[in-house]
């Protein structure tokens, strides 16, 4: 069963021979997908029909378990935002330039 896919569809994905349940995280382009494996987290590229795989491939998806979109942003959501003060930076890079200019302080 070949269909398009969308953000968040759960696909059942081969990997020589053994199957994972992925979902999709990213559509590259009109055939080719990326997945997240969902048990262990790991990021599956390339990933198309059989129909469309490629002859070096070795992941292809089987089916199409779940068509409930489930995702709403591609969007990390570890993403921290301000987590360095400007001033913590400022004296992180001159230690790296005196470091650099070889002038090591203990």
């Amino acid at each position: 069963m070949r269909k398009k896919l969308k953000l968040g569809n759960i696909v059942r994905v081969n990997f020589i021979g053994s199957s994972y349940v992925c979902e999709i995280i990213e559509i590259v382009d009109k055939t080719t997908y990326k997945g997240r494996n969902i048990n262990t987290g790991i990021i599956i590229p390339n990933l198309r029909w059989k129909a469309h795989k490629d002859k070096k491939s070795v992941w292809f998806i089987e089916d199409l378990i779940s068509d409930a979109t489930t995702a709403k942003s591609t969007k990390s959501i570890d993403t921290r935002k301000h987590t360095t003060s400007k001033v913590e930076l400022q004296k992180a890079i001159k230690k790296q330039k005196d470091f650099i200019q070889g002038n090591i302080k203990k």
